[in-house]
């Protein structure tokens, strides 16, 4: 009986640090728009700002969003992280988690980062991606399929990680954790080259 409970316990912990508080859509009875974000490396550190969707049109109409400034006079890679030991709470990533996405609204091209940090605030650093788009919502996707089986209790974003000409506001929303999307195989082979190989750069 002793056995039974202890393996009923240690699966309820495995399920209770797998699982994070997602998607974060900053709604009022969401996750996001209550957690402790704290803004770095931006000079002043302006705060991260909850606010209504300014363009709520596209693939994005929720009532709100986060708001991110980031300045001329910060660094490239300023940004904004979640508390450690609450908000996003514990989680692993696995093969049904590991593909996060975030909406952004751009008015520049600049990389998108995202990093997650382990409770001894270790990470195997953040993942870029640039989005396609300015002045519209875009939803961007990011491959985290490298770092499942850590046990995570943070999230750090990176709105606008580049050098910058002037201040800089992005806004971003729901942040998702998903699947992987796999590619289907070809069905068939491809064609015999019609090209001398001698001919071909």
């Amino acid at each position: 009986m002793k056995n039974i409970l202890l393996f009923v316990l240690s699966i309820f912990t495995i399920s209770q640090i797998t699982a994070q508080n997602a998607p974060i859509d900053f709604e009022v009875n969401g996750n996001g728009a209550n957690w402790t974000w704290t803004t770095f490396e931006n000079d002043s550190n302006p705060p991260l700002e909850i606010i209504a969707n300014p363009d709520p049109s596209g693939i994005n109409t929720s009532d709100t969003v986060a708001q991110f400034t980031a300045l001329l006079t910060g660094a490239p890679f300023a940004g904004v992280e979640s508390m450690h030991g609450s908000d996003i709470g514990q989680f692993m990533l696995n093969a049904s988690t590991s593909t996060i996405k975030i909406m952004v609204w751009k008015s520049v091209i600049s990389d998108v980062g995202i990093k997650l940090v382990d409770p001894g605030n270790g990470s195997l650093g953040e993942i870029k991606k640039s989005n396609t788009v300015i002045n519209e919502w875009e939803e961007l996707s990011f491959d985290f399929s490298d770092m499942v089986g850590i046990l995570y209790d943070q999230i750090v974003i990176f709105p606008d990680f580049a050098a910058r000409s002037m201040d800089n506001v992005v806004y971003f929303d729901n942040i998702t954790f998903g699947e992987q999307v796999q590619l289907p195989s070809p069905m068939v082979a491809a064609s015999d080259p019609t090209e001398d190989a001698a001919n071909v750069i």
